[in-house]
């Protein structure tokens, strides 16, 4: 595995920075509060054509790997993490999830509108009373015809009523796992309130019902036969994703931190020359490194197409509870400041602790890994 960037992820991480530094930062904490979608981020994405880089070339799109977009994912994840979250679920997840299963009818009508943003793409595995996004899933497809009935609910849909094309897992009668391409609109379909949530507020989570909700049969994303592989995949990119971002939020919880430790004086001296907070910077630092050599050795796998759950696993739980160890140090070497609203540690720390239970709560991630060491 060689983990030296190429010149086009060099590239794409530059311009991500610069782009997530001089627009996205000073948007954050105004999404947050007043709970707006990101629009106009997303669409300057769209014009940097960001949205398309999980898209092949031939659709309009960036064809880059896996490692290129968490690489983006990272640099939005230290400016706006509720941003970060609809980039990487638009882009890893439902767009690389058209391109690798689709239909080529799929791919042709929904790829080229993804890739350049005309379309912004979610995606919900959260179910009421859902502890397990498999053994758990109550939303219902039973086949009529040509076409589906969907009865059911799911949560947390990411991006509400603000998204255009949705992508839906439910079971069939035989507790088989199908994934659906929803058009926002779709009879039947209906999108609730956009949920209060503690954190990635901007993100504007809904609650969807499906009430004989009747989709034609070619909304199945592509071969019925390869329905749970895409599941599967689906859910192990999506904790890459989240990693990413969650390495991103930690990164500018140390910046922060650094900061403030050579702006702050106690006792005649510079906060940043007592040893235990510089203790506590050293250690985020190596943690953070710790958990981008999980998310890349695991994004590597993936690329090769070989075994990763327990590596995505492994990635997803050091990098989420890294995200939030971070934020909660620095608001502790920020003391009383680091509590106010009107300085962003406090933001972090929420959406942090959002990107630790996303995809799987720390304790579902020990029990995959735990299975894997131990055979069972």
């Amino acid at each position: 595995m060689d983990f030296n960037l190429t010149e086009d992820q060099k590239l794409i991480r530059d311009m991500v920075r610069e782009f997530a530094e001089k627009e996205l930062a000073e948007l954050a904490a105004e999404l947050d509060d007043k709970r707006e979608f990101p629009k106009i981020a997303l669409k300057k994405m769209g014009e940097l054509g960001l949205l398309g880089l999980a898209v092949p070339e031939k659709y309009s799109g960036g064809e880059m790997d896996i490692s290129s977009v968490l690489i983006a994912a990272e640099e939005l994840g230290k400016a706006c993490a509720s941003s970060a979250v609809i980039f990487a679920a638009h882009n890893l997840v439902v767009s690389r999830a058209i391109a690798q299963f689709g239909t080529d009818a799929q791919r042709n009508k929904y790829l080229p509108q993804l890739a350049m943003g005309k379309i912004i793409a979610g995606i919900s595995l959260m179910e009421p009373d859902c502890e397990d996004e498999i053994v758990d899933m109550q939303l219902v497809a039973a086949r009529d015809g040509d076409s589906f009935m969907l009865n059911g609910t799911k949560r947390m849909l990411l991006g509400g009523a603000n998204v255009s094309l949705f992508l839906i897992f439910a079971k069939d009668g035989g507790n088989a796992i199908h994934a659906f391409i929803i058009e926002k609109g779709a009879v039947g379909f209906n999108l609730g309130d956009d949920e209060d949530t503690l954190g990635l507020r901007a993100t504007k989570c809904a609650i969807a019902t499906f009430g004989n909700c009747r989709i034609p049969a070619n909304a199945l994303l592509g071969d019925s036969s390869a329905q749970f592989d895409c599941f599967h995949e689906m859910r192990e990119i999506g904790k890459l994703a989240i990693s990413a971002i969650g390495i991103g939020i930690a990164q500018t919880a140390l910046k922060l931190s650094v900061e403030h430790s050579w702006q702050r004086r106690q006792f005649d001296k510079f906060i940043g020359e007592f040893d235990g907070l510089r203790w506590m910077m050293a250690q985020m630092e190596c943690d953070i490194a710790s958990a981008r050599n999980n998310l890349y050795c695991a994004a590597a796998l993936k690329h090769e197409g070989k075994p990763a759950t327990k590596e995505c696993a492994i990635a997803k739980l050091t990098a989420s509870q890294l995200a939030v160890k971070a934020t909660t140090d620095a608001i502790q070497i920020r003391g009383g400041y680091g509590y106010m609203r009107e300085y962003p540690l406090e933001r972090m720390f929420r959406d942090a602790k959002a990107i630790e239970f996303m995809l799987g709560t720390p304790q579902t991630q020990k029990k995959i890994i735990a299975e894997k060491v131990m055979g069972k």
